[in-house]
């Protein structure tokens, strides 16, 4: 991948995990104790995951753009609007769903960041494989909680 295409990924991916960030900044309001102390950890898993791109970026020789500092506020709003659905259900679903399609961005920029014949663009997939990892597994903890409290689907 050139490395333009790749600073560009990787801000696109800054921004989206900032809407994550925007998502769990909120764990303070949940009273299951359990919910609380997941979201606090997944905002820092996202916070994470941000820091890991922006050190990448930074290594090239680059600054991450405006755009993708923006995703936050995207975050917000779509929190906003996603703390007040009317059930935790439609919480977990809709965190799930999100951090699903998290994880399929991953895999899809992995992908072909390994099938690259550059050795940094391997070793960035490398990187960024454990962000690519830690999506699936929020993903899976968000769906066995949905199963826990048997939500039909």
């Amino acid at each position: 991948m050139k490395e333009q295409d790749l600073i560009k990924e990787i801000n696109k991916v800054i921004a989206l995990e900032s809407g994550h960030l925007g998502m769990y900044k909120n764990y303070r309001q949940f009273k299951d104790i359990e919910l609380r102390r997941t979201f606090r950890r997944f905002m820092e898993i996202e916070l994470e995951h941000i820091r890991k791109l922006k050190d990448i970026e930074k290594n090239l020789g680059k600054v991450p753009s405006v755009l993708a500092e923006s995703g936050d506020i995207i975050g917000k709003i779509f929190g906003i609007s996603v703390t007040n659905l009317a059930s935790q259900e439609k919480l977990l679903r809709a965190y799930s769903f999100i951090e699903k399609k998290s994880y399929e961005g991953y895999y899809e920029l992995v992908s072909k960041l390994e099938l690259s014949d550059d050795k940094l663009n391997r070793f960035i997939a490398e990187v960024i494989s454990a962000n690519m990892l830690e999506a699936k597994l929020m993903h899976l903890w968000l769906e066995e909680k949905l199963e826990e409290h048997k939500f039909s689907h």
